[in-house]
């Protein structure tokens, strides 16, 4: 009951900020297509007030961006953009990475490698991007500094990071290269092999 009171209690531009966020996220919202605040105002039920505060909140995390004079546009994914994102998650994760020493337990390793046929296995880019998200913050899990894998978590849940994840085709090429990469990555990582594990990670970070 506690938890459905507190649910009830979420500002109501959080809900819509949560609505808009996913249409534009799961492709409903076009690319660049406009946010017009009186129109999503009129088809949410709400006033311009919530949605306002949501679209600030969108632009603030790089989903939509305001053009002066214009209005609020849906983010148009740039190639900069992309590498911005995939820079600071491979900086974090080699740090983390690197103060664990690659040395895993059995029971990480089996994890990590259920991820990668789960990934594999993959109907939907949502499911692919699941399963890659745990394989990576797997990697990391054993580093001793909470504040640092706490800060990579946060950069996987950037709706920015799902949008790029989207932005891709799911294909069984797509797939096996996901697969292929992320067992390369276990075999370094079952051989303790830190040197070997590292620039493995490059092949999780393709910008093409």
């Amino acid at each position: 009951m506690a938890t459905q009171a507190a649910k009830g209690m979420r500002p109501l531009s959080e809900h819509v900020y949560d609505r808009i966020s996913n249409e534009i996220v799961n492709g409903v919202v076009e690319p660049g297509a406009p946010l017009v605040q009186e129109q999503l105002a009129e088809e949410y039920g709400v006033s311009r007030t919530p949605v306002r505060d949501a679209l600030n909140r969108l632009v603030h995390e790089g989903l939509a961006t305001l053009v002066p004079g214009s209005g609020y546009f849906a983010t148009t994914l740039t190639r900069s953009a992309v590498e911005e994102v995939y820079e600071v998650r491979k900086a974090l994760e080699i740090m983390a990475i690197r103060q664990c020493g690659a040395k895993y337990t059995n029971l990480q390793l089996a994890r990590l490698e259920l991820l990668i046929a789960e990934g594999a296995a993959s109907a939907d880019p949502e499911e692919l991007f699941t399963a890659t998200r745990a394989f990576h913050l797997g990697l990391a899990a054993p580093a001793p500094n909470g504040f640092l894998l706490k800060t990579l978590e946060s950069v996987w849940d950037n709706p920015v990071q799902r949008l790029i994840s989207r932005s891709y085709p799911l294909d069984d090429t797509k797939l096996e290269r996901v697969a292929d990469a992320h067992r390369k990555i276990l075999a370094a990582a079952r051989a303790n092999d830190l040197e070997t594990l590292i620039p493995l990670l490059d092949l999780c970070h393709e910008k093409d």
